[in-house]
């Protein structure tokens, strides 16, 4: 088979912070699609072990005396690993088995609410009572007072069971009156009930686990949505259509209420809450906690695209005035269909919104901005505008500073797409790739997919699982989607893997000078000994990682790296 492979290794920083898992009633996991055709293709087990050390501090593999310098050893071991993945590319059962233990890296896009298993949801639903299903949309509900319009919450051998599985997720479903991008976005109301802030804790440990199990090492997951800084928004603003030029004023007006301080201070409590839940619910505090404890997590605020101009404004300054004390807070996003009517009209105007908050806020508040942008196709946009003309990706580039794309699938139809991949490697933008969204939502796969074009134009590129819940995916999901759709090596992999945390929200220095190089600071520069993800570290390299929470989560990924290719 050709495959797409990519030459020069991209790297990677990072130390582990926070903490994810499971919960107790997610055992027992679907298993997520993983295929390139349809959500129904064969997938990759969840719980499955990656193959990654329970102890983090695991000795990596000594040197082969036969192989020559540390250097040398290392890359025989890496081309033994390609060597491998290329021998099982016809077996899907050990091609999966490959990915799943493959180290990698960081999840940079992953909305919590759609993270979780449809069938999870449901078991919690059961365990803790008080829900029921609305007979006529399969949603979720609290009002259940009404037994002929509402069933009971289905055990998994109920034939309501598998109907609102189907329902809340893309298992299963094929096109047909209903698009796979109506179906997708429809997902989230239904179980909305039991996706909000009270179970953000529990979801976040159940998606650390499989990030666990599949030898991920970190995630930023968008947790917070503020409706409470939207409705001081909507109360501060009384001045009719909000301008880019009311911008200052308003933004003054908002920091002066008397309510504001509850608007930033949700920020800061769904942070605390949701982590220190995930950390008891897994029992990271006991004397031998799982695994999964040592996932690293940072958080995003999500702000709908569709919202008012006051209440969006107001979400965005409160994530950057949160964002001074809590440092778990590393970023905003916007969220939403890109192509709705509202958000379309909105873009224009959030960006520059935007535009002036990276102004405002330099060297004050040290939040990201990373967005959805050009998750969008001709198909599904409205027949008055055109990708040509809207330009999602560049102005979010260029007018919101973003440091990072989500998706970007429609980045070879905007203006001067050549100049804007240019600019894009240039400014080291990073999109973030979900595959299976892409061709749930947009029908966008293989050749059609533009992630060989940012590839080949030297584009930061990672993968992410966006909704891996909804699409019945994940990380390992994701690589398979790699190899079989895209034709992407293992080499290829591997860079993508250190571009993910080399593009993190972590605080410190990097561990790499050149990414493509493969040359790191001088500290921890290999010698004809040492080697990168060496353990312990030289003594003065572990100076630099001590002081660097991205250079020690990096350094760790090489050392999974050197564990993972000594067995191939």
């Amino acid at each position: 088979m050709n495959r797409l492979g990519i030459v020069g290794g991209l790297l990677v920083l990072g130390l582990v912070q926070g903490c994810g898992g499971g919960d107790s009633g997610s055992s027992g996991q679907p298993q997520p699609d993983a295929g390139t055709d349809d959500a129904s293709d064969a997938g990759i087990e969840p719980d499955a072990p990656a193959d990654a050390p329970a102890d983090s501090q695991a000795d990596a593999p000594p040197p082969d005396a036969d192989c020559g310098a540390a250097t040398e050893c290392a890359l025989d071991d890496e081309q033994a690993a390609s060597d491998k993945m290329d021998a099982v590319e016809s077996d899907p059962v050990a091609l999966k088995q490959f990915l799943t233990a493959v180290p990698k890296g960081g999840d940079l896009h992953n909305h919590l609410s759609g993270a979780v298993y449809a069938e999870t949801y449901l078991g919690w639903a059961k365990t803790e009572g008080g829900y029921c299903i609305t007979n006529s949309s399969l949603s979720l509900s609290t009002s259940c007072s009404n037994t002929s319009t509402t069933s009971p919450v289905p055990s998994p051998s109920d034939a309501l069971f598998i109907q609102v599985v189907r329902a809340w997720s893309m298992q299963d479903f094929v096109p047909g009156a209903e698009t796979g991008h109506d179906h997708f976005f429809a997902t989230f109301g239904k179980f909305g009930a039991i996706s909000g802030v009270g179970h953000h804790a529990k979801g976040l440990a159940d998606v650390m686990l499989r990030a666990d199990s599949e030898n991920a090492l970190y995630i930023e997951p968008m947790l917070h949505s503020n409706s409470t800084a939207s409705n001081v928004g909507s109360t501060v603003w009384t001045g009719g259509t909000l301008t880019t030029a009311d911008l200052p004023a308003f933004h003054a007006a908002l920091l002066a209420y008397s309510g504001w301080g509850a608007a930033v201070q949700s920020v800061k409590n769904d942070i605390q809450n949701t982590e220190s839940g995930a950390r008891q619910a897994l029992g990271c505090s006991g004397g031998n906690p799982p695994s999964a404890c040592r996932v690293g997590a940072r958080y995003m605020t999500y702000i709908s695209r569709s919202g008012s101009a006051p209440g969006v404004f107001a979400q965005m300054v409160a994530a950057f005035e949160a964002a001074k004390t809590e440092p778990r807070l590393v970023a905003l996003n916007l969220v939403g269909p890109e192509d709705g009517s509202t958000a379309l009209s909105a873009y224009d105007r959030q960006m520059e919104m935007l535009g002036y908050l990276h102004t405002a806020y330099a060297g004050k508040s040290p939040l990201h901005v990373t967005l959805h942008a050009g998750e969008v196709t001709t198909k599904y946009l409205p027949a008055s505008y055109k990708i040509e003309s809207i330009n999602h990706i560049r102005k979010a580039v260029e007018i919101a500073h973003a440091e990072r794309i989500g998706h970007g699938v429609d980045v070879l139809g905007e203006t001067d797409p050549t100049g804007l991949l240019a600019q894009m490697k240039k400014l080291g933008v990073m999109v973030e790739i979900g595959l299976s969204s892409n061709v749930q939502i947009l029908e966008v796969s293989g050749a059609a997919h533009p992630l060989g074009s940012y590839l080949k134009s030297g584009v930061p590129v990672a993968l992410a699982t966006d909704d891996q819940g909804v699409s019945r995916s994940s990380m390992a999901g994701e690589y398979l989607r790699a190899v079989q759709d895209q034709k992407l090596d293992y080499k290829t992999l591997k860079k993508m893997a250190r571009t993910s945390l080399e593009k993190a929200f972590l605080p410190g220095a990097s561990l790499w000078t050149s990414l493509d190089a493969l040359e790191a600071v001088a500290a921890c520069a290999p010698t004809a000994s040492t080697y990168f993800g060496d353990d312990p570290p030289p003594a003065g390299c572990q100076a630099h990682l001590t002081g660097s929470a991205k250079a020690a989560m990096q350094w760790e990924l090489e050392r999974r790296f050197r564990e993972f290719e000594a067995k191939q």
